[in-house]
């Protein structure tokens, strides 16, 4: 299996567990908040959604060789931004922009060429240099994090 069909298949992997816990989730839990950051369940399961197409937007941008400029400053205010759109979102629009915004960027991650994964560019987030390569996996670790957010939310809401 190829780096790239690696990184895709884990995207889905986590995208699955993150579209079981939505059909799962009481609608009395969907709008419990995180102990990590306050937002809703809800509001993190968009982001996770949402997340997939910013991923790929900033790969977009190191494959024509543009630093990713946010800064961990400015993403957080886009994060709160986003909470507060997303907060009545339901859980049949979250399912339905999750398949789509996967099957985007699983697509897209299984199209990237060896050589695109060792392009590079600087990343204001993490303050360095990172390669397309070094970036992938974090579209899977990202759904995953925020999907222990919404279970720690479901649990302590019970």
């Amino acid at each position: 299996m190829t780096a790239q069909e690696t990184v895709a298949a884990d995207l889905e992997a986590a995208a699955a567990e993150v579209a079981s816990f939505i059909r799962e989730c009481p609608e009395e839990i969907w709008t419990a908040r995180s102990p990590h950051d306050g937002r809703s369940v809800a509001s993190l399961a968009y982001h996770c959604a949402a997340g997939n197409d910013i991923a790929t937007g900033w790969i977009c941008q190191v494959l024509v060789s543009r630093p990713i400029l946010e800064t961990a400053d400015s993403h957080n205010a886009h994060n709160d931004a986003e909470a507060q759109r997303s907060t009545g979102v339901t859980k049949d629009e979250v399912s339905e922009m999750l398949e789509r915004t996967t099957a985007r960027a699983a697509h897209f991650l299984r199209s990237l060429t060896d050589e695109e994964l060792e392009r590079h560019a600087p990343f204001g987030i993490s303050g360095r240099d990172l390669t397309v390569g070094r970036f992938v996996p974090n579209f899977a670790r990202h759904m995953r994090d925020h999907l222990e957010e919404m279970r720690q939310a479901s649990n302590l809401s019970r």
